[in-house]
Parts: C-alpha cells; structure tokens; sequence
C-alpha cells in the first residue's frame, strides 16, 4: 500500500543526499549515508548517528531494493536524515554465506569503521556539515536485524570491540526459537544460522543476556522495544517474555512503543510516506531524549 505512495514523494525523498561507501572486502560490505540537511547537534556540538539494521529472515535483505520498492529503505534513511540525524544503512552477510555471528561481526565492523572514517565521510557531503559524534551512536534493527544487534551486544567477542553506543532499538526481533507452533529449530534460515537445538539455546538473545554479569547489564546500551500492533502470534509471545526479562534484570520497566495499525512489515515502508509514521516520530524523540540527558555524562 505504500509502495506507489512513496514513489509520489520520490523528488522530496531523495532531496537527502546519500552516499555509498565499501566498509570492508566482501561484495555485501556496503554501506549507504544519509546527510541530514537541518542536523542537530549533541552537546559536543557533533552530529548523532543512527545505524539501521534490516531484517529479512536472515537469508534476505538489502539496503537497497531493486523497482518498484527501491524507495524503501530510501524512504527511511531520508526520514531520520530529516530529523536531524546522520542515517547509516549498512549491508551484511546472509544465508547461507553468514553463519553465527558473522552478521552481526558486519555490523559492528561497520559502526566501527563509521567512527575511524568520520571525515571521509563528513567530507564526502555536498553540503557544509558538522562531524559526526562517535558518543552518540544509535542502532536500530527490525526483526533478524533485531536478533543481530542484540548479539552483537551482548556475544561476548563481539560486546568487547564495539565501540559504545548511546542507545539501542529493538524494533520486532526474536527474543528466544523455541516457540510452540513455530519450525525455527528444525529447518530454514534460523537452524542454518543459529545452528542446532542446543546452539540456537545457547546463542538466543535472551541467553546472552541472562549469561550477562550484573555489571555488564548496567554497562550495555539502553534499550527502547518497537513492536507493531499486529505482530505475528510467536512475536507477540517473545514480545511479552522480553518484558519480563529486561525488567528482572534492569529493576524497572523498559520503554515500549506499539505501531498502531500496522503488521510486522509496514512500519519501516510508513516512514515518509505521511501516514502511520507516529512510531518513527517517538523512536526519535526517545533519542533526542538520551542525547539531552547525556550533558554532563
């Protein structure tokens, strides 16, 4: 439904300059930036960065789609760009290149070579831009872009090199595979990926993060939880459990935001179009709201 929509707003979407760059050698290390035109600024008078992460089943996905969807993640990066943000949407390995957790290795080599090449790419912009502030990283990922991020953060190989992030957004990703009804153990993508019964138990999110240390919960980014209203009924489940799991650790609730009317697709494809944007509109404000409360931190 959105598809011929954002193709109308084509010309006031791609008025966000983009540029590609290769963040390492494999054909899938590719990563697209989005220049905000109006971007605000941190309290060290630098631009924030937000990093979104795609889903796709693990085995799909990419930064760019090809017609008549091509405006997809177009329509997203112009969306944040707009509100002041520089926007990263980086590529990564997929079934059955990618095993466990060589998704979420791209990923992170990808934030870390955003904050080593700072001026390549500040200076690649057509437009006079302030540098982008490597203290104020966010990263976003719906659904097995989800299930990367919380790896990358919480694998302890993986936790150890990157660099720090501002904040974390947990847009509809899994929580756990053993879901009843669900094949995710036992065939497709999430057994090639994850692996066996028992490796998918141990490299699941919420096993990585009840393995997590006191210490190392109070260390790792703060969470915001996305979720649309009309999520699947195994995601609806795991929404539910994560709940229960941050709060136990965290000793108070996390922040949720519902996507009201949409299903587990739309949100990202509402984004620019003028309508059902009120999720991405709060996601900002909550990371204007960290970025405010890090004066001083």
């Amino acid at each position: 439904a959105f598809v011929p929509i954002l193709d109308e707003r084509r010309a006031e979407i791609e008025k966000i300059e983009k540029k590609t760059f290769k963040y390492g050698q494999r054909h899938r290390h590719n990563l697209d930036v989005y220049y905000p035109d109006q971007p605000i600024l941190t309290p060290n008078a630098k631009v924030p960065v937000l990093f979104f992460v795609y889903g796709g089943s693990y085995n799909t996905g990419s930064r760019q789609f090809p017609p008549p969807y091509e405006m997809g993640y177009r329509a997203l990066g112009s969306f944040f760009a707009q509100r002041g943000f520089i926007t990263v949407i980086p590529d990564y390995r997929l079934v059955p290149e990618a095993r466990f957790p060589a998704a979420s290795q791209d990923i992170r080599d990808a934030i870390i070579w955003v904050k080593d090449n700072a001026e390549t790419i500040r200076s690649s912009s057509t437009s006079t831009i302030q540098e982008l502030d490597p203290e104020h990283f966010f990263v976003m990922g719906h659904s097995a872009g989800a299930a990367h991020i919380k790896v990358m953060t919480m694998y302890e190989e993986l936790r150890k090199t990157l660099p720090p992030l501002r904040g974390v957004i947990w847009n509809a990703g899994p929580w756990f595979f053993d879901v009843r009804g669900e094949s995710f153990q036992t065939s497709g993508p999430v057994r090639f990926y994850f692996g066996t019964p028992e490796q998918q138990r141990e490299r699941e999110p919420r096993t990585l993060w009840n393995n997590l240390t006191g210490e190392e919960i109070q260390a790792h980014p703060e969470i915001l939880l996305v979720q649309a209203e009309r999520e699947p009924d195994w995601l609806q489940v795991t929404g539910v459990e994560v709940m229960k799991d941050l709060q136990r650790r965290l000793g108070r609730e996390p922040k949720k935001i519902i996507g009201l009317g949409h299903n587990h697709v739309s949100p990202n494809w509402a984004l620019c179009s003028g309508q059902g944007e009120q999720w991405g509109h709060e996601v900002t404000e909550w990371m204007k709201e960290r970025i405010v409360a890090s004066t001083g931190s």
